[in-house]
Parts: C-alpha cells; sequence; structure tokens
C-alpha cells in the first residue's frame, strides 16, 4: 500500500508558473505582478484583489503575518467562510482558524518578504469548527511595496483549492 505524509508544504518556484503549470488566473497574476516596475506593482494588484488575501509585513513569532483583506473569491474566504473573512471591527488580527496550517505556511511569507515570490502547493488537513477536511492548493506569495519610497510593504497572497473533502 502506499503511504503519503499528512501534512506536505513543497515549494514548487516561479519556473513552474512560468513553464504553463499552474492555474491560469493565478498565473495572469504572477505574470501582471512581475511585468510591473518596481515600486508599481500595488497598481496591478486591482484587477485582482477578489482572489487575493493581503497581510502585514510583520511576523510575529514564526507565524504567517496578520491578514487584513480577505477577497471576495479567496480561497480563504472558501475555505473557512465569510463570517471569518469579516471579523468585527473589535477583533483581533485576523489569522487562519487552524493553529497548525498556519505554522506549516509560515515559510512560504518569509520567503516573500526576503524578496524572492514563493510559488508552491500544500496538501493537509484543516480543522474547522471540528470538522476535518482534507485540502489540496497551490499559493503564490508575493511582498509588495506601496510605492519606492516605502519603508514598509504587504504580502499578497493568491490560492487555488485543487481538492477539498471533509472527512466523515
Amino acid at each position: 500500500m502506499l503511504t503519503r505524509p499528512e501534512k506536505t508544504f513543497t515549494e514548487l518556484g516561479t519556473k513552474a508558473i512560468e513553464q504553463g503549470l499552474a492555474d491560469p488566473v493565478l498565473s495572469s497574476f504572477y505574470d501582471c505582478f512581475m511585468s510591473a516596475q518596481s515600486g508599481e506593482q500595488h497598481l496591478r494588484l486591482k484587477p485582482f484583489l477578489p482572489f487575493l488575501s493581503l497581510c502585514s509585513d510583520k511576523m510575529p513569532s514564526h507565524v504567517p503575518p496578520p491578514i487584513f483583506y480577505v477577497g471576495s473569491e479567496c480561497s480563504q474566504r472558501q475555505l473557512f467562510g465569510d463570517d471569518w473573512a469579516s471579523p468585527s471591527a473589535t477583533a483581533a488580527a485576523l489569522t487562519t482558524p487552524d493553529h497548525d496550517l498556519e505554522q506549516a505556511s509560515t515559510a512560504g511569507y518569509r520567503t516573500a518578504l526576503l524578496g524572492k515570490p514563493y510559488y508552491g502547493y500544500a496538501r493537509t488537513s484543516v480543522t474547522i469548527d471540528n470538522n476535518v477536511i482534507d485540502i489540496a492548493f497551490e499559493r503564490l506569495i508575493v511582498a509588495v511595496r506601496p510605492s519606492i519610497q516605502s519603508n514598509y510593504r504587504f504580502c499578497a497572497y493568491f490560492g487555488v483549492i485543487q481538492d477539498f473533502q471533509r472527512r466523515l
């Protein structure tokens, strides 16, 4: 019997996108982003905002940065729901509701914040409201500087769910 690890987070590298192996909309976002001049990438985000989540460039204690925007078609909204994606104004920083997923996804954000777009594949289980869901997805994470003069950046996350199954 073939066995496989329960969690897989693999960096594929952006060459996989350039060779046509990524989701077509994710590929379009990558091409558009990479063709922008330095400091103008944020202008290229607008048509893709429904598919993106945006987060800070601050990474506290080995977890991904806090999320401040979740697009209407973003894979995180599809997975965790509208209530999660639209917290009340008094809520703390938005993070995914599965601690193990947070830990496993950290390296991709760190890579992007070091200046290299991260493209990878993940297969894992997440627990949402006591339900276990097996999910596979591809993700692209890029760091964006709002302008050339800006001292801060933010991360743009583009995820595409490839498989989603609830365990019974």
